[in-house]
């Protein structure tokens, strides 16, 4: 069934604009009685197309349903940005893996320009996947921000995870299975060149630990998905819930 994600619900009847009224009318050829999921504020409700125009689709709503898809965990993903469609990738495979939020950043060895990444299209994968996987909302999708301001959002998680190809003392299943009491969680991953020395020190000044994903060098794209993955295992999230 058609899942369309909106920011509030207020009567029996809801009317949609813009991309959304598009996307049903247009790109999905909806007709009248066709049944449709609005889900707003991790609620499905059960809607019926009763009038479509040219520039609004109106339904009426039905039933609801609480969303039970969302994992318990808070995580926000910081990626360096990176090249091409990899940034496309993060966000697709993380928003159906369950992350909260995306916020891209830049670094010393990054090899892409800021102008580069283009937030208005993640925002439509992370709301494509949302729909894809059963989401209850879609995860925010941030502007880029630069490395002294990702350094100045670290204090306010209870858990920051950090990869870092030269870490030697602590691996990331030791580190994960060591954790307690998390609710919010903050991944740091490096762009393809990876971090200076400098910025791995000051990332652990924040109060990170650099750990290390094993013998084998990742991609950024792959390492993003890797953790946050492995975040989720560890912390229960793969469970099946009663």
């Amino acid at each position: 069934m058609r899942k369309i994600f909106i920011t509030s619900i207020d009567g029996q009847t809801v009317t949609l604009t813009g991309d959304s009224h598009a996307h049903l009318a247009y790109a999905m050829r909806s007709r009248v009685g066709d049944k449709v999921v609005l889900c707003c504020d991790k609620i499905d409700y059960d809607c019926e197309i009763i009038r479509i125009t040219k520039n609004e689709t109106v339904l009426s709503v039905g039933d609801y349903t609480p969303v039970t898809t969302e994992p318990e965990l808070d995580v926000t993903l910081y990626p360096a940005i990176l090249k091409g469609d990899k940034m496309e990738f993060v966000v697709q495979k993380c928003t159906e893996l369950g992350v909260n939020a995306i916020i891209p950043f830049t670094s010393a060895n990054c090899e892409c320009r800021p102008t580069a990444v283009r937030v208005d299209r993640l925002k439509k994968i992370a709301e494509e996947a949302s729909k894809q996987c059963g989401r209850g909302i879609i995860p925010n999708i941030g502007e880029v921000i630069d490395f002294p301001a990702l350094l100045n959002e670290l204090s306010s998680y209870d858990l920051i995870v950090f990869p870092y190809e030269n870490a030697k003392e602590t691996d990331l299943k030791s580190f994960l299975r060591s954790a307690s009491k998390v609710k919010k969680v903050a991944i740091i991953v490096g762009s393809e060149g990876g971090f200076r020395e400098d910025e791995a020190i000051k990332i652990e000044e924040m109060g990170a630990t650099a750990v290390s994903l094993g013998s084998r060098i990742m991609r950024a794209e792959t390492a993003s998905v890797a953790v946050l993955s492995a975040l989720m295992y560890e912390m229960g999230e793969w469970r099946i819930k009663q």
